[in-house]
């Protein structure tokens, strides 16, 4: 009698038959590489790898007892089909994305769009929403919500939060109650612990302020020399603010905490750039660019003081968590970035950061309740705090505060409108800003990922950058040259703004192209001949990567030469020193002098902008150590080499004009001083057989050149050695002179 089957082994083997079935397609890598695709969108593989999966190939037939779904009436389309089938899914997503082109190109971008945003809620299955399956049972749809309150403080509740899920039971119990029955549903709204805070740090902080005309003198620097890219506070109203404090403190609030905060901390980044406005950095003097001369900045003392009058206020701005409070937030990182990036201020920004979120200034604001000015504000303080913390956590190695997928929030706009003191030029500057760290952040997550490649993934991964690269260098040749320095001159206009465009386009192909700088063993290089061509993708990315180090030395002697390099910015002090790395490892591969001149250069303006700052001058004194490293290493190999004729020369000529009697030989009467003579050496043979000299005179010795006709040496020295011993003494005096007058003028004879 046969045993029944068992179930448990019939289900293994339905499901390794079905694993074993093959994908109706396959994606293009996984074609490609010739590995195994499960033919999802993207595919397992491809999610795994984090790489793009995309279908641009034939559907292939699948084998088995499964045979693939008949795509029209059980054959392949036609043509004409294919081209139907297209117009229908251009007419679906010309329905659910708007009036879009259909373009390759709008279509790659859309593709791409789709990763970061949120995905749309998914529809019941079945009539009416309703089935009896379990697998139609979906999450209903629930959205975030932002709710206004007073003193520019906004309420934020995301998606499926506590405070979500208690409003939709608010509105159900008040759709089920009759209308005509009194609201029962009234409840006292708790947002912030304002009881937590002081009542009198506000007034008390007041008292710290200094005089008007200093303040304003360091509100006008704020706005001309830190602001450059970015945004941080609106000039108008922090212009009432500023007139509020000195001529009307009484109308302050402990609501006024952020503004007061905001106040401080743009009169702190003020001083760290007051030595901009000197005669002598103006003029050039000679203490312009001399760190050593000009001594340590007391404009930092002053600074420091507002810095920690602001600290003070710091826990009730992070109560109130106001609009204000990000901004208060945003300039302590901004002010503590020369100092400590990769530390204090890297908290400090990504607390600003967590303010804005709990502001929900990272979300798309869905209504019609804020004034325009303070929608603008938000979306443009949003994109500073987020985009300067997210280059901080990629140059330093931090992690990021939030994820790109979890930001919709609109992008700022030009509002010369509403705001006057805005320009269009500073706008168009912002979002190229926005777009470069945009594009930064996509290299730094293929470079991530590249080290988890297999060695057939690698070549795909280094693709992926060419073509990010590619992107980059068509975005940058087509921005408009007429308001945007791409390569700037002496000659042309310089401004902060433009020149920090230009460092911040050359960090990106640095930051990218300095992960394959170093040079590989060929037990680990599996195709060194190719990695060495011109062409090969690691190439393009180091020699990218060595160009703009070249071109942040040129665009600092620029600065440095017209409105004076900004000790206090983050993007000329770093950009200035990951070019100093870069030119360091090209030092030690190739001994050149363009390469020594722009590190000899770029430490003199790295030491320049690291006054008055331990934590730069400690990076300064890093690259120091290098470049005495690599001045052993040169007079090492040096010492190695034969010397050439030339070099010879040289030291000859140094030996000659470190002689002073040799020097008195080049006057303009070379024969009335006396002339020196070297003894003759001991055991020669023109010693032994001379006579006896008179007293008070010197010997000729034999191997003494003669003079010409001309009154020349007949013949110099021809060795180092012997040009030694010819001028080590000098002749005695004429007898002759000596007896009759004591004159001791130089004589020649024996």
């Amino acid at each position: 009698m046969e045993n029944p089957p068992d179930p448990q082994k019939q289900r293994q083997h339905r499901i390794a038959v079905r694993e074993r079935k093959r994908a109706a397609r396959a994606c293009d890598v996984c074609r490609r590489q010739k590995e195994k695709c499960d033919g999802g969108v993207p595919c397992r593989r491809c999610s795994r790898l984090g790489r793009r999966c995309e279908f641009t190939g034939h559907i292939s037939q699948v084998s088995g007892d499964a045979p693939a779904a008949p795509l029209e009436s059980g054959s392949e389309p036609s043509a004409a089909g294919l081209v139907q089938r297209v117009a229908y899914l251009e007419k679906i997503v010309q329905r659910c994305a708007g009036d879009i082109s259909f373009d390759s190109e709008s279509h790659r971008n859309l593709a791409e769009n789709i990763g970061r945003e949120r995905p749309p809620p998914r529809l019941a299955l079945g009539t009416n929403g309703s089935s009896s399956s379990s697998e139609s049972v979906v999450v209903d749809e629930e959205n975030f919500s932002i709710k206004p309150l007073d003193n520019n403080i906004t309420h934020y509740s995301g998606e499926f939060s506590h405070w979500n899920f208690s409003m939709r039971i608010k509105q159900w119990v008040e759709q089920s109650v009759p209308k005509e029955t009194p609201n029962s549903t009234n409840f006292k709204e708790y947002y912030r612990a304002e009881e937590l805070q002081s009542p009198s740090n506000v007034t008390t902080s007041l008292y710290s302020l200094p005089p008007k005309f200093v303040a304003s003198f360091l509100f006008h620097l704020f706005f001309k020399h830190a602001e450059a890219n970015y945004w941080y506070v609106e000039k108008e109203w922090l212009t009432d603010r500023f007139d509020a404090v000195y001529e009307n403190a009484g109308s302050l609030s402990r609501r006024d905490v952020g503004a007061v905060c905001v106040i401080f901390m743009v009169l702190a980044i003020g001083t760290q750039y007051a030595y901009l406005e000197s005669d002598a950095e103006r003029l050039g003097g000679p203490c312009a660019h001399d760190p050593v001369a000009s001594g340590p900045f007391s404009e930092d003392t002053v600074g420091f003081t507002f810095y920690q009058q602001a600290c003070r206020l710091l826990p009730d701005v992070i109560t109130i968590s106001s609009l204000e409070s990000v901004q208060a937030c945003l300039l302590i990182g901004i002010y503590t970035l020369p100092i400590d990036a990769s530390g204090l201020s890297y908290i400090y920004l990504n607390l600003a950061v967590k303010l804005a979120i709990q502001n929900g200034m990272h979300r798309k604001y869905p209504g019609e309740g804020l004034d325009a000015c303070i929608r603008e504000t938000r979306n443009r303080v949003w994109w500073t705090a987020y985009t300067i913390e997210r280059r901080v956590g990629i140059f330093h190695g931090r992690p990021l505060s939030i994820s790109a997928a979890d930001v919709d929030a609109d992008l700022p706009v030009d509002r010369t409108d509403i705001w006057p003191s805005s320009t269009s030029v500073h706008a168009a500057h912002f979002l190229a800003t926005l777009r470069l760290n945009q594009v930064l952040s996509k290299m730094s997550h293929e470079i991530s990922i590249l080290r988890t490649y297999t060695k057939n993934e690698i070549s795909n991964g280094l693709g992926r950058l060419i073509e990010l690269r590619r992107d980059l260098l068509s975005w940058w040749e087509a921005l408009p040259s007429d308001m945007f320095s791409k390569e700037p001159t002496s000659q042309s206009t310089i401004t902060r703004l433009g020149m920090h465009l230009q460092l911040e386009y050359c960090l990106i192909h640095i930051f990218v192209g300095r992960a394959f700088i170093f040079p590989r063993d060929s037990s680990r290089s599996h195709s060194s001949s190719a990695s060495s061509s011109e062409s090969h993708p690691r190439s393009i990315l180091i020699n990218d990567c060595i160009k703009a180090s070249m071109a942040v030395v040129d665009t600092c002697r620029l600065l440095r030469a017209s409105i004076g390099l900004a000790r206090a910015s983050y993007t000329e002090f770093s950009a200035c020193r990951a070019a100093l790395l870069v030119i360091t490892t090209q030092c030690l591969q190739k001994k050149t002098d363009r390469f020594r001149r722009a590190l000899r250069d770029g430490m003199s303006m790295l030491k320049e902008m690291s006054a008055g700052c331990e934590s730069a001058r400690s990076e300064v004194s890093l690259i120091e150590a290098f470049e005495r490293a690599i001045a052993r290493l040169d007079s090492v190999v040096a010492e190695g080499r034969a010397d050439s004729e030339y070099s010879r020369f040289k030291k000859w000529e140094e030996l000659w004009k470190s002689d002073p009697a040799a020097m008195e030989m080049t006057g303009d009467r070379p024969y009335e001083n006396p002339m020196p003579m070297a003894p003759p050496p001991a055991g020669s043979w023109g010693a032994a057989e001379r006579p006896p000299h008179r007293q008070g005179t010197v010997p000729m010795p034999s191997y003494t050149p003669f003079f010409g006709m001309d009154g020349n040496f007949a013949s110099f020295p021809q060795t180092l050695d012997e040009f030694s011993s010819f001028l080590e003494c000098s002749f005695g005096p004429s007898p002759d002179s000596t007896d009759n007058a004591g004159n001791e003028s130089a004589w020649i004879g024996p």
